[in-house]
């Protein structure tokens, strides 16, 4: 979720990049030392190296400011960094963590899928999470003063992982989230970043 948040981004700006595949686990050397925390995805541009989404889409925002996906207003500017921030720490660690178990154990780890996580994840986790961006986003178009923005491309890039693990956002419990993630994934500048993130069948 945090690479395709990147690439959602540099859609959006129409800025071009080369796109260099990494495992993240057991990476080796020479990634790791690019990357201190072994994860994905890393900037590199000369000798700047930027390993971690948030401080990516920083950079990108002050270097290439228009279009823009922050608010120019300080209170609505720092609202889309909150959502960026739950999205990052909350949305996608309960979101990517059932793609994690029923999708990365079996298929990379050769490990077992744990049912009682995923069943505490859909059945105690995801409703708080569901009620709050349901509460927040009310009737409006997007999360923050009516337009697309980091947040919306942060609180929605994990929910690509959530249906390629055989999930969805329940559309008569949350109307409103389920029309959301929809929409966002539709845009012009998501749309073909989510069909190539499809399983190969």
């Amino acid at each position: 979720p945090f690479v395709r948040k990147v690439r959602v981004a540099l859609a959006y700006k129409g800025l071009e990049y080369d796109d260099v595949q990494q495992n993240p686990f057991g990476a080796p050397p020479e990634f790791v030392a690019k990357s201190p925390l072994s994860k994905i995805p890393l900037w590199e541009e000369g000798e700047l190296l930027l390993p971690d989404s948030s401080v990516i889409l920083s950079y990108l925002e002050h270097r290439y400011p228009d279009p823009p996906l922050l608010p120019a207003e300080p209170g609505p500017r720092a609202r889309a960094l909150w959502f960026e921030e739950y999205a990052d720490s909350k949305v996608s660690t309960i979101l990517a963590g059932v793609f994690f178990e029923r999708v990365v154990k079996p298929a990379v780890f050769k490990q077992e899928t744990n049912p009682a996580i995923i069943e505490h994840a859909l059945e105690k986790e995801l409703p708080v999470i569901f009620d709050y961006l349901a509460k927040c986003l009310g009737k409006d178009e997007f999360l923050v003063g009516g337009a697309f923005s980091i947040a919306d491309i942060a609180v929605t890039s994990p929910f690509v992982n959530f249906g390629i693990a055989g999930e969805n956002v329940d559309a008569e419990r949350w109307p409103e989230i389920a029309d959301y993630v929809e929409r966002v994934h539709a845009l012009p500048c998501y749309a073909p970043i989510v069909a190539g993130d499809q399983p190969r069948r």
